[in-house]
């Protein structure tokens, strides 16, 4: 897939979030047809409560990171969305930069469940920028902060359980914490229905993610503020998607009273040279490999003390 560094799209001057959906957008999922959707993913194990075992929280440490990361990494290569890597690893700017949230689910085996959210970076954008840079300059209008779902990754055991619902939950509980304004994910075509139930609306044609392999995606973006108004103003009998945003997401979410507490000690492991060391330095030397403009990027996020000692260690070291 592409990286954030991989950002050299030239398009055309970004139309109005309006436009796009006129002319990319499908009709709306009517009210019966939501319920029967939903009854069918709950039969399949989806928006339920049953995650077998899984435990969801934030991953913090260098040890949580690195099996998120080489999950992430596992399930795209069987996909076919990015080629195998030499570190097993799935590691690009974004994931060093500490602003990025990423989730796991925990069960006895390890890691089973992973999801992370990425926040617009000045220097750097977004992942998808790479591919729908137009459509995403959309949303940045009027000092909209711009968030993006990404590494969404369940081993196959747990793609029928609970797990992925509640790593969403979990990401709508940060996305209200950071102020989100503007989510947005990349997905195949074929996953677009689901997000629709979420109340994601489809913003772009179908493109290929990457220059190497074909991978055809599309931009599903959702205004938080607008979902948290329906879903507050929802009253019984309205479509049960809606509902469950209401109840699961902001009334009853339990992951809002805890994403304050590891947003705290995530920042306390982009602040520990030696957890980044052991992650961007001794697994394959990601930092070393870094172009000049993310090596800067970083440095600014991580504060000139910090990249000095972890990138001490790497190399070829890019001077910034």
């Amino acid at each position: 897939m592409l990286t954030s560094g991989e950002r050299e799209v030239v398009l055309d001057q970004p139309k109005s979030v309006e436009a796009i959906e006129a002319q990319v957008g499908q009709p709306p999922l009517q009210k019966e047809r939501v319920s029967r959707r939903m009854a069918l993913l709950r039969r399949a194990g989806l928006f339920g409560t049953d995650t077998k075992g899984a435990v969801i929280r934030r991953a913090v440490s260098v040890e949580e990171l690195t099996a998120a990361y080489r999950l992430v990494h596992d399930v795209f290569v069987e996909k076919g969305y990015i080629s195998p890597q030499p570190t097993g690893l799935r590691l690009r700017v974004t994931e060093a930069l500490p602003q990025t949230a990423t989730f796991i689910a925990e069960g006895d085996q390890g890691v089973v469940g992973v999801q992370s959210i990425a926040v617009d970076a000045d220097e750097l954008g977004l992942p998808s920028d790479g591919a729908f840079r137009q459509e995403i300059d959309s949303l940045r209008i009027d000092g909209r902060r711009v968030c993006e779902a990404t590494n969404q990754a369940i081993a196959v055991d747990y793609r029928k359980t609970a797990v992925p619902t509640e790593l969403m939950r979990c990401m709508f509980a940060h996305a209200l914490l950071i102020g989100c304004d503007e989510l947005i994910t990349t997905i195949s075509p074929g996953h677009a229905r689901f997000f629709e139930l979420l109340g994601f609306q489809q913003i772009s044609p179908v493109r290929s993610y990457s220059r190497q392999i074909d991978d055809p995606v599309v931009v599903m973006r959702v205004n938080v503020g607008d979902l948290i108004e329906r879903a507050t103003q929802a009253q019984e009998g309205q479509d049960e998607a809606t509902l469950y945003i209401r109840s699961r997401c902001l009334e009853d979410n339990p992951y809002r009273w805890k994403v304050n507490d590891w947003e705290t000690e995530a920042a306390k492991t982009f602040a520990d040279p030696e957890t980044l060391r052991r992650l961007f330095v001794a697994q394959g030397n990601f930092l070393g490999n870094c172009s000049a403009e993310e090596m800067a990027a970083i440095r600014r996020q991580w504060g000139p003390a910090v990249f000095q000692q972890v990138s001490g260690t790497a190399l070829p070291l890019v001077t910034v």
